[in-house]
């Protein structure tokens, strides 16, 4: 095969992977704002600190959860987080000090970059989402997240699916037969060499 061969069918072979996964990054884009996450770094490592922070998602999910999942969309989720917060962050310094926990917590919704994440069977994109961010004292400890909106963590902590949030997820299934994660791995790079 000659060079220039080469390079025409190299062309025509990056056109076509490049054309699927522009239509990839579209909906990675659209579903960063759809989502409302959830993410909360603890103290310390300490296997105590943890321990609360693992308590205090639970107790989270089960308090705001079904609440923040009866939103219609992103936005209202976010505006009723947003009025929630100071109760949300007395809950959280409540919830600390009856576990004798010697420091506090501070709630925010923050704009947030994550990696690329896989929660159950649901791949989410690397990028910049909306996040109610739960730092608990320090915050030097290894984090925990999840998604509050919808309401994908729900189920591990009531055992009820939400079809709803799964369906608008569904582009992000990891359990797809098709070449997902390469395009994640492409997805993750072109973000941080662009910008």
């Amino acid at each position: 095969m000659k060079k220039t061969d080469f390079v025409f069918l190299a062309g025509i072979i990056l056109a076509i992977l490049l054309g699927g996964f522009r239509d990839f990054a579209v909906r990675a884009e659209e579903v960063q704002g759809e989502v409302l996450r959830l993410h909360i770094p603890a103290n310390s490592d300490s296997e105590e600190d943890q321990r609360i922070k693992l308590e205090l998602r639970a107790y989270l999910l089960e308090r705001y959860g079904a609440e923040l999942a009866d939103s219609g969309s992103l936005a209202e989720a976010e505006r009723r987080t947003e009025e929630l917060l100071p109760e949300i962050e007395e809950d959280c310094r409540r919830f600390l000090t009856e576990r004798g926990a010697g420091y506090g917590a501070r709630a925010e919704l923050a704009e947030m970059y994550f990696t690329t994440r896989v929660y159950d069977d649901v791949t989410l994109p690397a990028g910049t989402y909306t996040a109610l961010r739960i730092t608990l004292g320090s915050g030097e400890g290894h984090n925990w997240w999840c998604v509050m909106f919808p309401p994908l963590c729900l189920p591990a902590v009531t055992e009820n699916e939400d079809e709803d949030g799964a369906e608008m997820l569904s582009d992000f299934r990891t359990d797809r037969p098709h070449d997902i994660k390469v395009k994640f791995a492409l997805f993750e790079m072109l973000k941080r060499l662009l910008g």
